[in-house]
């Protein structure tokens, strides 16, 4: 698969078991926003081995492949840019999209970080959304205001 914005080493030993699918909407994504996205350096950003009942779209057992990333989109520091981050996720048809307000970026600074998935079980231009932060998972409005 080529993709024009990102290596495979960014998507570390998980690579291989990334969905095209999602690999092809984050191309897209920076395609369409003009800003870096940079993958989360933490190791559960991208694939995780859990039992096979838990749903995450990270979760390769229940699903066979990756379908989620965690990562930082830009420098963003606005709810303005992160409403506008969000917006054009979902335009592209992302089914899953979570904020995390306060993260800690990979230059161990905090920002602004986000959740991009293709769950099969939610269809496009209607995705799960939520936001975390306080210890909590929240609506993503809440997450937005706490910007």
């Amino acid at each position: 698969m080529h993709l024009q914005y990102f290596t495979q080493k960014e998507f570390r030993e998980w690579y291989g078991e990334m969905s095209p699918r999602l690999l092809t909407m984050l191309d897209i994504l920076r395609y369409q926003i003009g800003l870096v996205i940079e993958i989360s350096g933490n190791d559960s950003a991208l694939g995780r081995k859990l039992p096979e009942d838990k749903e995450s779209e990270h979760n390769i057992n229940h699903w066979g492949e990756v379908l989620a990333v965690d990562c930082f989109v830009g420098k963003n520091t606005t709810q303005r840019d992160a409403r506008k981050i969000i917006s054009t996720a979902k335009a592209i048809g992302f089914t899953g999209i979570g904020v995390y307000p306060f993260w800690t970026n990979n230059q161990g600074v905090k920002q602004c970080g986000f959740h991009f998935g293709v769950r099969p079980t939610r269809k496009m231009g209607d995705p799960a959304t939520w936001g975390y932060y306080e210890g909590k998972f929240k609506s993503m409005e809440n997450a937005l205001k706490a910007i």
